[in-house]
């Protein structure tokens, strides 16, 4: 049952070459704002060990015009607001192939809670959503602000999304694929407990999708990804009534930062 369950970081909170061995996923950052190209995705993918994922954020542009400085084909007014032109189209072969050439799992979509569920943002999605080629890459969406989960869900499924969710408060929907995100004020802002680990494990265990990817945006990420891992390998789902865990509580060396 855990080979299903992917658990990582969002980007690298360590010197990535001393957290290679301790996590399964990674979700990449850097096309958060412009793709980059070919050759550094090649890079970036010869650095991670061959049996590691990766899923890639979406570039901020789809939703935001780019500030001022910010060198972009075309237009700037062009971009932002889940707009339907050539440079955004542009932007989002880009955003596809970095993806590609990585291998990536899958796609990130975070929309801060600017983008409200009215009915111009609905609409511009929906539009965008429909007018994309995704080259078959699942898109992983995390609705911040105003949306709330019956709105998220609905819109996912018709517009083929993955509600990405934070099971510590959020319920589970039945996708075929799930996305844990964890950010920084999850578990109170500190590292997760036992108790905490546990209800992750098991919500990851019993949900009826075939792959769950687990990632961590938190304080202390990397502990909170290697305490789940352990959490997972100790009881493998059989019994989460046991609180026998060696939990990793060492402060990071200084230069871990």
């Amino acid at each position: 049952m855990t080979e299903k369950i992917a658990i990582g970081t969002v980007g690298y909170p360590i010197n990535k070459s001393k957290m290679m061995n301790d996590v399964d996923l990674v979700e990449m950052i850097e096309s958060r704002h412009i793709p980059p190209g070919k050759k550094a995705a090649r890079h970036l993918r010869d650095e991670m060990p061959a049996t590691m994922a990766c899923t890639v954020q979406m570039s901020r542009y789809f939703i935001s015009p780019p500030p001022k400085g910010v060198t972009l084909r075309g237009d700037a007014s062009a971009y932002g607001n889940f707009q339907v032109t050539d440079e955004s189209l542009s932007l989002w072969q880009r955003q596809l192939q970095f993806a590609t050439e990585l291998g990536a799992r899958g796609l990130v979509l975070i929309t801060p809670s600017s983008v409200t569920p009215s009915s111009a943002n609905v609409n511009a999605m929906a539009r965008f959503f429909k007018t994309i080629d995704r080259a078959g890459l699942p898109i992983f969406w995390e609705a911040q602000g105003l949306w709330d989960a019956v709105q998220v869900a609905h819109f996912a499924q018709a517009h083929e999304l993955i509600p990405a969710v934070d099971p510590l408060r959020d319920a589970v929907p039945d996708f075929d694929k799930a996305y844990f995100r964890f950010g920084a004020f999850a578990a109170g802002g500190s590292r997760m407990g036992v108790y905490e680990l546990e209800q992750i494990a098991a919500a990851a265990l019993d949900s009826g999708a075939d792959e769950v990817f687990c990632v961590f945006d938190t304080h202390r990420a990397l502990d909170d990804a290697r305490n789940l891992k352990k959490v997972l390998a100790e009881f493998g789902g059989d019994d989460f009534d046991e609180f026998d865990y060696d939990i990793d509580d060492r402060d990071f060396d200084e230069d871990d930062h």
